[in-house]
């Protein structure tokens, strides 16, 4: 196995911070419990390097990812670096790589198969504005019908088509893809997604009628709040601050 990469020699001071925020988010994500494996994928841009993109090795579970050890790889999946090499799964990055290309803001892509996202997508309605969590992604959501696997260049053009100007695309029968303009905003808002799919089964499990037991907010407090959680970036900030301390105090290896 090849030894991992140094940020001094190997790559640019911002490409190193992108790393380090890659391996957190991957951290958290298993952290939450929302890993599959070495299944499901976190992709981000390299800055200043149009077209390439970082994951976690192919093979490495989320619990061992190290910003040294990220694979670098072109829009089509071909690799530029890989420390490890073990490559990365390019059938997991087809999909990634087809929201990057189609959606210019989506600097960060997150792919999850946990059972709230997976069930919530399974619903014909999605995501039911049931609490406050899920208004933040209130008209912000879009749904693709399962499909296989994207193999073709007609299934992959659909995934940017389908998401639109939202922030989250629910797979049907497969899971969420999350989008967001850098790391830490992607993650906060798989964390809320997650919080807010479990919720709503928790609530529907509740009720024997759901359409005469449930309470709903009106449509204009539901557009209100979804504006009122765009931008935040302060918020997310000081969110991911805490999360690194988090981790931090666990003495995990992330920033090697």
């Amino acid at each position: 196995m090849a030894s991992s990469i140094t940020a001094a020699d190997s790559c640019s001071e911002a490409e190193w911070e992108v790393r380090v925020e890659l391996a957190l988010a991957y951290r958290l994500v298993d952290h939450f419990g929302m890993t599959d494996l070495i299944h499901t994928h976190i992709s981000v841009r390299v800055p200043d390097e149009e077209g390439h993109f970082l994951q976690l090795p192919y093979g490495h579970l989320f619990s061992e990812a190290r910003a040294s050890a990220m694979v670098k790889c072109d829009i089509d999946g071909g690799i530029i670096s890989d420390p490890t090499g073990l490559g990365i799964s390019v059938g997991g990055f087809c999909i990634h790589s087809a929201i990057h290309t189609g959606t210019p803001r989506a600097a960060c892509v997150m792919h999850a198969h946990t059972e709230a996202t997976i069930a919530v997508s399974n619903y014909r309605d999605g995501l039911l504005p049931l609490s406050q969590h899920a208004l933040r992604f209130y008209g912000r959501m879009g749904y693709l019908d399962y499909c296989g696997a994207f193999d073709s260049e007609a299934k992959r053009a659909a995934l940017p088509q389908a998401l639109g100007e939202g922030d989250v695309l629910m797979l049907r029968n497969h899971g969420p893809l999350v989008i967001g303009t850098s790391v830490p905003e992607c993650f906060s808002r798989l964390y809320y997604l997650e919080r807010a799919c479990r919720m709503q089964i928790s609530s529907l499990s509740a009720c024997r009628d759901p359409a005469r037991e449930l309470i709903l907010p009106s449509e204009a407090d539901c557009t209100f709040m979804s504006r009122a959680f765009q931008g935040g970036k302060q918020v997310i900030a000081r969110e991911w601050d805490a999360l690194k301390r988090m981790i931090d105090r666990t003495g995990a290896d992330y920033t090697s």
